[in-house]
């Protein structure tokens, strides 16, 4: 009996030991490669070259592939494709509950062929059933798992590296893990996404740190041109919508370094909306949206609302450290149009209003400027801060530059009012405003043109405001002091004439 079990064991050990040789040495040949291209280039309806075919048996059945290259020229280069499956749908070469592993491949994108119909011919119907004569081609029916390893996408000039965990049932795909490195921008994501009728994804990611700018610039790239129509289809293709909320710890935005970015994105087609947009800026926040349309040109509309940035760092950034401090809040509506972010932001135009407290504009010199005016010049009078209470404006931006349609400061020794412009390219002030001297300091210009320009107890000169944000310059208009001046001491003689 011992006898007849042995010859029985070692019986099936050759059997199974046959079966595997001959399994691999089927799917190992140069046939089954050669069968493989002839099908995936019917399938592709582009040219597709495989340089090597093995097959597996440990630890689950299935088909390595090496050097796949699709394309004439080549955009597609897959170095290695590995294939497991069940045992016996490879038998009747078939992929199902299947494993597919790509490695260190390069995707140029657009892709040069459209994923075919679901529909197989009825010569590939054939062919799969493994029919006397018919091809020796594989069908793949369901896919358990699907995993990027290092895999390079390219697009437009912009190029990201891909990893990946997903699965595949029908038409639904779960992203289990999915990261995206394109140098400033590093992205861990997960979610789903229903493929058709049309690519439709709800994605979450989260990133320790994102570029804005590079985010729209590879979104753009990203995005697929607009078709007429598939080939064979009398339908234009579907555009993809893709559905995120976006975390960041720190990113940055034309330059400009944030914190807390978190933000939902939604992309349909070559449209993309951030909304709502929050992140910290500036030691302050910003809550906002962006709503623009991709392509060469970007074209977007961005609502702001600034709470509690500090003017210091905002000036030091914008190239004038060391000119003015404060706290800024205000909110503010602008259309642009350019190639990046920074060209964006050179173009916009829009409305808005802002307020700066309890702040300083250093080098302006308020008081020394009124007392020189009068006449009293006083060696211990210093260049220092000039303080103020508030500043508030409504303005305009267009071409680089900001108009203060109204401008008011507030101060202890004089309050400001009239129109301003800055050049944002040259950081030049230019503006015209009327200085309303407080009661102590109109109490200490004694002289006639004092009083002349009083109204009430309070001297008000007309002034222009020049230099720049760094050395800004108020010069008294001493000829439209005076005419004002003369004007006030008629009406006041006319009064006093026509009251007796």
């Amino acid at each position: 009996m011992r006898k007849i079990l042995i010859i029985v064991a070692a019986t099936l050990v050759g059997v199974v030991l046959l079966a595997t040789i001959a399994i691999y040495w089927f799917f190992s040949g140069d046939g089954m490669r050669l069968a493989l291209e002839q099908q995936a280039t019917r399938w592709l309806g582009q040219p597709v070259r495989i340089q090597a075919a093995r097959g597996q048996i440990f630890p689950r059945p299935g088909i390595g592939l090496t050097g796949v290259e699709v394309g004439e020229p080549v955009r597609l280069t897959l170095s290695n494709v590995d294939v497991s499956t069940d045992l016996r749908a490879l038998l009747s070469r078939r992929i199902e509950d299947a494993r597919i592993v790509i490695s260190d491949s390069t995707i140029q994108m657009p892709l040069p062929f459209a994923l075919p119909e679901e529909e197989a011919s009825s010569e590939e119907a054939a062919g799969s059933s493994g029919a006397p004569g018919s091809s020796s081609g594989i069908r793949l029916v369901s896919v358990r798992e699907i995993s990027l390893r290092n895999v390079r996408i390219v697009s437009r000039g912009r190029e990201i590296r891909v990893s990946a965990d997903s699965s595949l049932n029908g038409n639904h795909l779960t992203l289990s893990r999915f990261t995206a490195d394109s140098g400033s921008t590093s992205l861990q994501v997960q979610g789903e996404a229903d493929l058709e009728p049309r690519v439709d994804a709800k994605l979450q990611a989260k990133a320790n740190k994102i570029d804005v700018d590079e985010l729209l610039a590879l979104a753009a790239a990203f995005t697929p041109e607009r078709r007429a129509a598939r080939r064979g289809s009398a339908s234009p293709s579907q555009p993809i919508k893709v559905v995120a909320q976006l975390k960041a710890d720190t990113a940055t935005a034309a330059g400009v370094q944030v914190t807390q970015f978190t933000t939902n994105i939604t992309l349909d087609g070559d449209r993309i909306a951030l909304s709502p947009l929050t992140f910290g800026l500036f030691s302050g926040s910003y809550e906002g949206s962006l709503h623009g349309r991709l392509g060469d040109s970007m074209s977007v509309t961005l609502k702001s609302r600034l709470k509690g940035l500090d003017v210091a760092q905002l000036a030091a950034f914008g190239g004038s450290p060391d000119s003015i401090t404060g706290t800024l809040s205000g909110e503010g509506t602008f259309s642009a149009q350019g190639a990046d972010m920074a060209a964006v932001l050179a173009s916009a135009n829009g409305k808005g209003s802002a307020s700066i407290v309890d702040g300083t504009i250093k080098r302006l010199n308020l008081v020394r400027t009124v007392v020189l005016f009068f006449g009293r010049p006083a060696p211990e009078t210093q260049e220092a801060t000039d303080h103020f209470e508030r500043i508030d404006t409504t303005f305009s931006l267009a071409r680089q530059v900001f108009r203060a349609d109204t401008f008011s400061m507030r101060s202890r020794d004089a309050d400001l009012n009239g129109t301003v412009t800055l050049s944002l390219e040259t950081q030049a002030l230019d503006g015209t405003i009327d200085m309303l001297l407080s009661e102590e300091l109109s109490a200490q210009a004694g002289t006639d043109l004092a009083r002349f320009t009083r109204e009430e107890s309070k001297v008000v000169l007309p002034a222009r405001l020049g230099g720049t944000l760094q050395q800004p310059r108020i010069t008294i208009n001493a000829t439209a002091a005076i005419r004002r001046g003369i004007q006030n001491e008629i009406g006041r003689r006319l009064k006093g004439l026509f009251g007796r």
